[in-house]
């Protein structure tokens, strides 16, 4: 027996001998361990395959060799040498993005999920040069509707996965950033006087602090079997982003810097043949321009009254009252240019990683600096990251990911607000100056008012109230300034006390300060603010996060292998708000400070705080059968304080490899079936169980109105009922699809039908006065989404020095509010003569205003004159929803040259620029400037008759029952100009329909030796890009995705809002 111990140990040295152990680690391209990935001996059916980290170890001969391998990487071979540890980093082959990485940070295998996501290169969001993220995925994922609000700087926008999932909810995805939620809320609120959704400044959005530069990944998760384990966060969404690690060697230095111009995308078309004044007649202190005809004047100087009154600029230029007016000068050009500007973006990025095979660090520091389209307008962003993981040992390693953004930004009042941009500069009739906006006044008995605000309808500043703010006083005087720091840290400790099991316990905290402050100096337009108003706000918000969470593998049999997932989950989130205003300032200051007038009512304080704590257990269980049938169960057990019990959110998916066994095809390279089912939700407010106190309240409604704060304070009971059975809206969807793969994966196709039903909607709605109650919050509605997505790739040529690729994405989304709990309508943009609301039967968001009555054959109910007649109600305009969505990317790489395209289409939808329609009574825009000479008798709105051969601004229109004239009577003081409830705003309803060049981008590679010898550069790239470089749409001057109440459920409307952008980008990135 022992003389055979010694034989077999004889025997197995022989076998041994040469034999290496080779320790080392397996990561994409971006430093990312791959868990799963294949090691081989080549030629051989030896190998093993990586843990959790990515990590493996394998016994070779030197000189043999390594193949190492992945789903969706390209195989790549090393060669065995001297070295024990080899580390290797794949590339992606052909961008097919088969590795995807789930809500909870694992990273998978895309071909074994049954539900549906989409993947965002990581290099299309850079080389956008988009300052903010969301801006740069558009057009870029199916089902996926980014709406940018405005061109603003640091500005927030709108992200919809699969339509509207809630009515008055948050309707932004949940972030989902390293494994744990991100804040991205834009904290609209009235106290901090920047205004409201309908008219103040346009408010960014969190996730803004983000830097794109920093991030590896981005994923769009769509259904809710993806996101079922976050419960009442992830009913619109999920989007999870993975921030860069380091990458095991010497360090790697790469510098970027970029410059961009930035111009207004589009232009209103402006009139400059008639002056201001009405009825033909020039009058220089109306609100409109249907004066005079201006070519017609005598072109001499104007002649004023220099004996009484007077105003005198800063520069000494002095206005007199105008008695005559005969100059011809025209001032559209001039003061468009003195409210708008070429903006423009630098942003500087240096990024730092390395390490060994034990720590590995990743670093980066980045500048953005913006100045906007709208003078005075800027953001300023610098973002501060280091990421860093470490292996201790065999079984544990630690890691820890922290991020630090300081941002500050002034932005321009807009929209539905007299002291706003847009509103001042495209009122001002062509032939005033705007340049001279603030002065000294003199009144006829010398009386002096030093900085008087001059505006078109107060061109001599003789009066404290300018009715309409001057741009320049909007831009140079007015300021919205915020400032925000804010600090994350995700520490990760991971513990793997067998190849099979990984334990996980990851935290997080989240901290953001916002400091604002808005100052309308003494002066400025509105009633608010004409006494001068000071208004500062400090917002306050803290997150904590923490996830407990195990992860085995275990193989059931030799065919069927099972990947369990349980977890915990803890999330605490503060919100605290202090505000503070002085109004009425006693003396005439543009100093931010609330020493401008201390007395009690003048002055106001609030403070509004919140508070939300939740927990979650959960579930996730992966079964690999025969390694082409793939099933994934997860289930969700959730409390949380602002709902009243627990609730589960299950979810399932399958996913079957059918080219595995049933098909063999060289045509059909893969195929997948796949379908799933799953509930998220979302979460009521916070603090609406009880019925709540209220201070600071006032009476108006009497003749001489009264306020609380007046006798000393006191408390009332809110007018909103509580509601102590609160439950989160529930959204159930099941989907089916098919991923089709084609001539060995050069073409790819994906299919994928869904339907969900959101029930319990948390809704607002009325009770009857005997309650004593004006309204409850509660689960009172429900609403459906069923739609289509459909993604198209293939890569046409693939030689080494020529590669052409393209890819569409094509979806389309159909939504019905079912149930609003007998509430006729829910409206979505309070203050709006068109709103946008929420109706049975409809798709959320439908167009609702005044219009013009119809016969049952829906041709036009028109009066005695043949002009249309005005509904006694509002009635529904139209549809702000696209019928359908569609991307185009096209990627060419000749040698070291790169051609990049991004296009985006949507069709269909409506869009109410209420901006044109209260212009026609105005009497500002080329649609009212027509001069013509009738060849017919003609009626107009009034009833008057206008002979033949008489010529009038106007136009010709037949409505049905014969030609018509508009003129002013029309346009002015008719229904076809305006505001309020008395307007046929069913004319003013345009296709929403547009194409747009989201993207034009060229490179070209710099490298070699005789870089590195000379410079000590590895390569540089340089790049040009053009953002919206081609807009086409039916709108007149005004982008149809522009949104005048900015990140939220309103859609499809405009007024006065600040224009959109585009822009050249040049970029130059330095890798050392």
């Amino acid at each position: 027996m022992k003389n055979f111990l010694i034989y077999c140990l004889f025997f197995v040295s022989i076998l041994t001998y040469g034999q290496n152990k080779i320790t080392g680690s397996v990561a994409d391209q971006e430093g990312m361990a791959l868990p799963g990935a294949t090691v081989i001996i080549q030629n051989t059916n030896i190998g093993v395959s990586t843990d959790f980290d990515g990590n493996f170890e394998i016994e070779v001969d030197k000189g043999q060799i390594l193949e190492f391998s992945y789903i969706g990487y390209m195989t790549q071979e090393v060669t065995v040498g001297d070295s024990d540890n080899i580390n290797v980093n794949l590339q992606s082959d052909n961008e097919l993005d088969e590795v995807v990485v789930t809500s909870l940070g694992f990273k998978v295998l895309k071909d074994q999920q049954g539900s549906s996501s989409s993947v965002v290169s990581t290099d299309a969001v850079v080389r956008s040069g988009e300052p903010t993220l969301l801006n740069s995925l558009s057009g870029k994922a199916a089902g996926v509707q980014i709406r940018r609000v405005t061109g603003d700087p640091g500005v927030g926008s709108t992200m919809r996965i699969r339509g509207a999932n809630t009515i008055s909810g948050a309707s932004d995805p949940l972030f989902i950033v390293d494994g744990v939620p991100m804040n991205n809320s834009s904290n609209y609120n009235s106290a901090d006087g920047r205004g409201s959704r309908s008219g103040g400044v346009s408010n960014g959005s969190r996730i803004n602090d983000l830097n794109p530069s920093d991030i590896a990944s981005i994923e769009v998760l769509k259904g809710a079997s993806a996101a079922a384990v976050w419960g009442s966060r992830a009913a619109n969404g999920v989007v999870v982003i993975t921030t860069k690690e380091g990458q095991s060697g010497e360090a790697k230095i790469t510098f970027s810097s970029s410059y961009s111009f930035d111009e207004v995308s589009e232009r209103i078309p402006m009139q400059s043949d008639w002056g201001q004044g009405r009825s033909g007649s020039y009058s220089p202190t109306r609100a409109e321009a249907w004066g005079d005809y201006i070519p017609e004047r005598t072109g001499g100087a104007d002649v004023f009254n220099t004996s009484g009154q007077f105003f005198t600029a800063l520069d000494g230029t002095v206005y007199y009252p105008i008695t005559d007016k005969n100059s011809k000068e025209l001032f559209v050009e001039k003061n468009w240019d003195n409210a708008m500007q070429i903006g423009s973006v630098l942003q500087n990025d240096l990024t730092v990683s390395g390490g060994t095979d034990n720590q590995k660090y990743f670093f980066s520091l980045s500048n953005l600096s913006q100045e906007g389209i709208v003078r005075g307008s800027d953001y300023d962003r610098t973002n501060l990251r280091f990421n860093y993981n470490a292996k201790l040992n065999d079984v544990i390693s630690l890691s820890n990911k922290m991020a630090y953004t300081y941002s500050i930004t002034n932005r321009i009042q807009q929209s539905s607000n007299t002291a706003g941009i847009m509103l001042g500069l495209l009122r001002t009739p062509p032939d005033f100056d705007n340049e001279d906006y603030i002065g000294t006044y003199t009144s006829s008995s010398g009386v002096e008012s030093q900085n008087r605000h001059r505006s078109y309808r107060r061109y001599l500043g003789n009066s404290q109230n300018p009715i309409y703010n001057n741009p320049g006083w909007t831009v140079n005087e007015q300021t919205s300034r915020a400032t925000v720091n804010r600090f994350t840290a995700t520490p990760q400790v991971t513990i793997t006390p067998v190849n099979w099991l990984q334990i996980i316990g990851r935290g997080n905290i989240d901290f953001a300060d916002d400091r604002r402050t808005t100052l309308y100096p003494v002066g400025s337009a509105g009633s608010a603010f004409n006494n001068g108003a000071f208004y500062e706000s400090e917002i306050a918000q803290r997150q904590y996060s923490f996830d407990l969470i195990g992860r085995a593998t275990t193989e059931l049999t030799s065919d069927i292998s099972l990947t369990s997932t349980l977890g915990w989950s803890l999330n605490d989130r503060k919100y605290n708000r202090n505000s503070g205003s002085v109004t009425g300032f006693l003396v005439d200051s543009q100093k931010e400070t609330t020493s401008l007038n201390s007395a009690a009512e003048a002055t106001g304080f609030s403070n509004y705080r919140t508070f939300r704590k939740s927990n979650r257990g959960y579930a996730v269980l992966n079964f690999d059968m025969f390694d082409q049938l793939y099933v994934n169960f997860s289930g969700g057990l959730e409390s949380s304080s602002t709902v009243n019990g627990t609730f589960f959110y299950p979810s399932v998916d399958l996913a079957w490899n059918f080219t595995e066994s049933v098909l063999d095809s060289s045509f059909l390279s893969f195929g997948k079936l796949r379908g799933s089912w799953g509930k998220v939700g979302v979460q009521p407010s916070p603090h609406q169980f009880q019925t709540l106190a209220e201070g600071g309240f006032s009476y108006s409604s009497y003749s001489d109105p009264i306020a609380i704060d007046s006798f000393g304070g006191g408390f009332r009971l809110d007018n909103n009922l509580g509601n102590p059975n609160l439950e989160p809206e529930i959204k159930t969807e099941w989907e089916i699809g098919a991923d089709l793969r084609f001539l060995n994966d050069d073409l790819t196709f994906g299919f994928t039908y869904y339907d969900n039903i959101i029930e319990g909607i948390l809704l607002d709605v009325s009770l009857s006065p005997s309650s004593g109650f004006s309204t409850q919050y509660g689960n009172f509605g429900s609403m459906t989404n069923n739609g289509i997505e459909l993604d198209l790739g293939w890569n046409a040529i693939k030689k080494d020095d020529f590669k052409l690729s393209t890819s569409i994405n094509w979806s389309k989304n159909t939504n019905e509010v079912t149930d609003l709990f007998g509430t006729e309508t829910i409206n979505l943009s309070p203050g709006a003569s068109v709103s946008s609301r929420a109706i049975v039967g409809e798709q959320l968001g439908v167009l609702f205003g005044t219009g013009s009555k119809t016969n049952p054959d829906g041709s036009l109910l028109l009066d005695e004159n043949g002009f249309p007649q005005i509904t006694p109600s509002p009635i529904i305009l139209g549809d702000p929803n696209p019928e359908w969505r569609a991307g185009l990317g096209l990627n060419l790489n000749y040698k070291k040259l790169r051609l990049n395209v991004v296009v985006e289409h949507s069709e269909g939808g409506d869009f109410m620029p209420r901006t044109l329609w209260v212009l026609h009574r105005f009497g500002t825009t080329t649609a009212t400037s027509n001069r013509v000479t009738l060849s017919q008798d003609l009626v107009n709105y009034r009833g008057n008759t206008v002979s033949a051969g008489t010529t009038v601004r106007g136009n010709i229109r037949d409505f049905g029952a014969g030609p018509v004239l508009l003129d002013e009577n029309w346009y002015r003081t008719g229904i076809g100009g305006g505001f309020g409830d008395n307007q046929a705003y069913n004319f003013g309803v345009y296709d929403a329909t547009f194409t747009k060049v989201r993207e034009l981008s060229l490179s070209y590679l710099f490298d070699g030796n005789g870089l590195n010898t000379i410079l000590g550069l590895d390569s540089v790239l340089l790049t040009a890009t053009a953002r919206n470089l081609i807009n086409i749409n039916n709108v007149p001057g005004i982008d149809p995705e522009t949104n005048q109440y900015g990140v939220g459920n309103a859609l499809g409307l405009d007024y006065f809002t600040n224009p959109q952008t585009r822009s050249v980008l040049f970029t130059a990135a330095f890798n050392f």
